[in-house]
């Protein structure tokens, strides 16, 4: 198998469902903060952020240290809507850092691994706030 990579194996064997690569046709290797690299080692600054999912650029060091904590101590990576220990000491950190201090009575929505059930829990959340039972 060649170290060379090139468009052509994605062109070949790659589903024809995509789009951005059609036209910015660059092979990347590696990111850091908003940064991407090529396989030629050119930089490249990210404007699209996963589609807005990176809120912190990639690779950030604090949170890459954080999830390597989390997965070499066999912590949950998959745990939809069960209790965990690790969802514990994040709603007690959220609560103390960021809603006691400004005294907002709010509750976390933690939504599935889709974009479907993003979707499905914004539906309800404007029917419970409107009122209404459609959209």
């Amino acid at each position: 198998m060649s170290n060379v990579i090139d468009t052509w194996t994605f062109e070949q064997h790659e589903s024809a469902a995509r789009g951005y690569c059609r036209r910015f046709k660059t092979v990347f290797s590696s990111a850091i903060g908003s940064l991407m690299t090529d396989v030629n080692g050119e930089e490249y600054l990210d404007f699209l952020a996963a589609c807005g999912s990176l809120n912190y650029g990639h690779n950030d060091a604090d949170m890459s240290k954080a999830l390597i904590e989390h997965i070499s101590s066999n912590g949950l990576s998959a745990s939809l809507d069960l209790f965990t220990h690790t969802k514990a000491k994040f709603l007690q950190s959220f609560y103390q850092l960021i809603l006691k201090p400004r005294q907002l009575d709010y509750r976390i929505q933690f939504t599935g691994p889709t974009g479907t059930n993003a979707v499905e829990a914004a539906m309800k959340l404007a029917r419970k706030i409107t009122g209404r039972n459609n959209i």
